[in-house]
């Protein structure tokens, strides 16, 4: 009992005790003397607003009963705000005016549903295809458009598949047309100071003021070539005609992102040239929601709502060349509107400001936008066109099968119809023949690609929903035999010469084109007639009744034959029609063979073209900057959402820009000025490549061409353009495919040799940097664990950097970057890895001096590697 009754010896607690004595005093001999308490305060100053802000705020849970205590709950409450104490009605306010979503039964009734469109319109257009589109692709918000970028069920290599061997359909509806009216002499006047025939040719060019054919071109701000680029348009001019010979019309297509600009340097050279003011003369309608049906857009019902209110009493007109648009009175449209339910609602007596907010909503708001200069008027028909685009060898057949051309001949003499009065001069009746013996011919080719470049085709065709097919049809295989006949009938058909009289089409006048959108038969009209007939899938009949819509098709060239591409790939055709039909001919193309695509096929057709999209190729426009800002922004974002250890230590592998074109530093400083512009001046190019391609060997063995003469072509050049950067096409050699954001530098000469004497070399090795951040990694990761455990560190003193002392890589003195890969990848084309770039034009001239043999011969590096792989350029 003795040892259990025994006290414990009090030394162990002693000895524990001076151990922590001893740790403390380590702990605070590092520790400060003193502290600044306002230093202190600054640094945990947003601590304390935080901590401030918490207390003040007070989370409402679900149940906002349990922020009181059982004695002072009532039942009353729930009834009753002003039962609940004054620190917590707020929070039952805020929770009350959460509503309830509505079931899924009330949102999609058609009324609902339709207010549901609209409002989802507000900040964004939808396509007419939009729907359609999205319940089978990934969309996207860009330029102020809802646009599809690619369908959910298919990869790139699909689409490829779609535009070599088959169809492929895209809807660039999105695209903006702004027509100008006037004589010719004072269009061209106007508008000659935004292009430069040394880029190509111009909206006057001879080859395009007839009509025939679409021209292509870079328009520029005023005067100011070869900087100030705006962006590429398409245009196209409308055929003369007999009574009006010096008036012209002509149609600029150009991207939704480039559309202000291009309208403000449109009005400012015009009034320069007319040497007079601008006059606005835009006109806003407001539409009414309720009388609209399922499925129509906002330019279909403008379109329908200015050539009703023809009959209206109060009306305000502007009278542009014999057109007019009209807009109703606002309390004339709500008294058809409201009819005898808006007067039972004035009976109960409800508030004027609610009657405003209702009438607001009732209407949507749609501006037509014009300009009056002198004696030209320039009008904006964005969205008021549809266009869809055809790629691929079998685009001719799908619109075979889908444009039918229309009758216009009938025994009845009434005019009510728009086709009977148009073609009742019998050059335009004469001219239809014409059209129809064309696309007749046409339709026998094999491929678009064997036709004139750039055509234009004016056709008068049925409604398609009359003779759809029922299931989707498909093409016959490639391998059958053709007919001997077909083919003779082929060869005539290619001998075919344009005219005006194919080219024209009722398509450019207005007046047309909102009769042809306000006289369409909905497609429940349509699926009623077809119920009544007794075999499913017949024809439907309907006479003089069945709509006639103009069109025009453009044909569309693709690339030229090359050495790796043999055909002309991505040859096709575009269709312009009305708006209000897009969904008619969309749904009917996609029955007869086509497949559909989006926003990312168009980008890779031009990737596999390796020819230049806009706005991402187009560096030196302000598009294309604001579209390098949002890609540098999302790789940054996708970057640091990583943990350090799973993303690439850009340090290491030294790259100084992996989430931009630093295209500033390819230019020497000397100059002073950072503006730069991309080379399109034709002759140049054609001189760049002549000299840049390997000359070839003689059968003696001795190369053609000297370098001599390439040098001073190249510095004349570089006299005229100094601040240039010019497009280059990549192909590599072996092995390895360019990535965004890759360098392209000048491989050395021992390089070169290696290269040459070792087949298996694909190119050198970098070495691998010293991360000069990686200490103050370390150090940060020491102080967080401290203060985690509550312990204080002082941070020890940063060695200061001595000059000279870093050492340097030998690779940044010898491989010289000349340029940036803007995309690359694997192309399924060439069978290789290829891709498209800039090199700045003192980087080539640099290029040719010091591997004169290997002209066109440069190194590549992807930003995550330290592999250089070869590769070769052509312009």
């Amino acid at each position: 009992m003795d040892q259990f009754n025994r006290k414990r010896k009090h030394g162990g607690f002693i000895n524990n005790q001076t151990k922590k004595q001893k740790v403390s005093d380590n702990i605070l001999s590092q520790a400060p003397q003193a502290i600044d308490v306002i230093e202190y305060a600054k640094c945990r100053a947003a601590e304390l607003q935080l901590l401030d802000a918490a207390t003040q705020k007070r989370k409402v849970s679900q149940a906002v009963n349990g922020l009181m205590s059982i004695s002072m709950r009532r039942r009353a409450m729930s009834h009753n705000v002003k039962r609940m104490p004054r620190r917590i009605r707020e929070m039952v306010t805020i929770k009350a005016n959460k509503h309830k979503r509505p079931s899924r039964k009330h949102r999609r009734r058609p009324k609902n549903l339709l207010q549901e469109y609209i409002r989802r319109q507000k900040t964004k257009v939808w396509l007419e295809t939009h729907i359609w589109h999205a319940k089978r692709f990934k969309m996207t918000e860009k330029w102020g458009y809802k646009i599809p970028y690619q369908p959910t069920n298919k990869s790139a290599r699909a689409s490829y598949r779609a535009t070599q061997h088959h169809c492929q359909m895209i809807d660039v509806s999105y695209l903006c047309c702004i027509e100008i009216l006037g004589k010719e002499e004072n269009i061209l006047n106007g508008i000659s100071s935004l292009c430069n025939c040394q880029a190509g040719p111009t909206i006057g060019a001879k080859m395009c003021l007839e009509g025939t054919r679409e021209g292509e071109c870079v328009l520029f701000k005023q005067g100011s070539y070869p900087v100030g680029a705006i962006g590429p348009v398409t245009f196209l001019w409308r055929p003369k005609s007999e009574s009006e010979p010096f008036e012209r019309q002509l149609w600029i297509w150009c991207h939704p992102s480039c559309y202000e600009e291009l309208w403000k340097e449109l009005e400012s050279s015009f009034s320069q040239s007319e040497n007079c003011e601008v006059q606005d003369m835009s006109v806003q309608l407001k539409c009414p929601i309720e009388g609209m049906e399922k499925g129509k857009t906002l330019s279909e019902i403008t379109d329908s709502s200015v050539v009703n209110n023809n009959t209206k009493e109060e009306n305000v007109s502007v009278d542009l060349k014999g057109r007019g648009d009209s807009v109703e009175n606002e309390s004339e449209k709500k008294k058809e509107i409201d009819g005898p339910k808006g007067k039972r609602k004035q009976k109960k007596g409800k508030k004027q400001t609610s009657k405003k907010e209702e009438s607001e909503e009732q209407f949507v708001k749609v501006v037509n936008r014009k300009s009056q200069i002198g004696k030209v008027s320039i009008s904006s028909l964005k969205d008021r066109l549809v266009r869809h685009r055809f790629i691929g060898p079998e685009s001719q057949q799908v619109l075979a099968r889908t444009l039918n051309v229309a009758n216009i001949m009938f025994n009845s003499n009434e005019t009510s119809y728009w086709w009977k009065e148009y073609y009742q001069e019998k050059k335009l009746s004469l001219g239809f023949n014409q059209q129809r013996e064309f696309w007749d011919g046409v339709i026998q080719c094999q491929s678009a690609a064997e036709l004139s470049p750039h055509v234009v085709i004016g056709l008068t065709v049925r409604d398609p929903r009359v003779f759809r097919a029922k299931i989707r049809n498909e093409f016959p295989d490639p391998d059958e035999e053709i007919n001997e006949s077909f083919l003779s009938e082929n060869v005539e058909a290619i001998k075919l010469k344009i005219s005006q009289d194919v080219s024209n089409s009722a398509l450019w006048d207005e007046e047309i084109r909102k009769a042809v959108t306000s006289t369409k038969k909905t497609d429940f009209e349509i699926n009623q007639l077809k119920s009544e007939h007794l075999v499913p899938g017949t024809e439907l009949i309907l006479g003089e009744d069945e709509s006639r819509i103009p069109v025009l098709i453009i044909q569309n060239p693709g690339t030229n034959p090359s050495e790796q591409n043999h055909g002309h790939y991505g040859s096709g055709w575009d269709l312009i029609m009305p708006a209000g039909w897009s969904m008619a001919f969309w749904v009917a193309n996609i029955y007869h063979g086509a497949r559909a695509g989006g926003l990312r096929e168009l980008q890779c057709l031009a990737n596999e073209q390796q020819s230049q999209h806009f706005p991402e190729d187009y560096p030196d426009t302000s598009a294309g900057k604001i579209e390098e800002v949002r890609i540098k922004n999302e790789k940054e974002a996708e970057h640091s959402r990583r943990p350090p250890a799973k993303r690439p230590n850009f340090n290491k592998l030294s790259m100084e820009n992996p989430f931009s074109w630093a295209w500033d530093k390819l230019f020497s400083k000397e100059n002073g000025s950072s503006d730069f512009h991309v080379l399109r001046d034709k002759k140049d190019l054609s001189t760049l490549r002549k000299i840049m391609n390997v000359a070839k060997k003689n059968k003696k063995g001795f190369e053609s061409g000297s370098t001599e003469e390439g040098n001073a072509s190249i510095q004349d050049i570089m006299s005229r353009h100094q601040q240039s950067l010019v497009f280059v096409k990549i192909s590599m050699n072996s092995k390895g495919c360019p990535e965004e954001m890759g360098t392209i530098s000048i491989p050395t000469l021992e390089d070169v040799e290696k290269m040459k004497t070792d087949r298996h070399f694909t190119g050198p090795l970098r070495h691998q940097q010293p991360d000069p951040e990686l200490e103050k990694k370390k150090e940060k990761r020491k102080a967080q664990k401290l203060l985690k455990k509550g312990l204080l560190k002082l941070l020890p003193p940063q060695k200061t950097s001595v000059e000279g002392e870093e050492e340097k890589d030998p690779d940044d003195s010898d491989r010289d970057i000349i340029g940036f890969v803007k995309h690359g990848g694997f192309s399924l084309n060439n069978g290789q890895g290829a891709g498209k770039g800039f090199c700045s034009m003192a980087g080539l001239q640099k290029l040719l001096e010091s591997i004169p043999s290997e002209r066109n011969l440069v190194l590549i590096r992807n930003p995550r590697t330290l592999q250089y792989r070869f590769a070769r350029l052509s312009f």
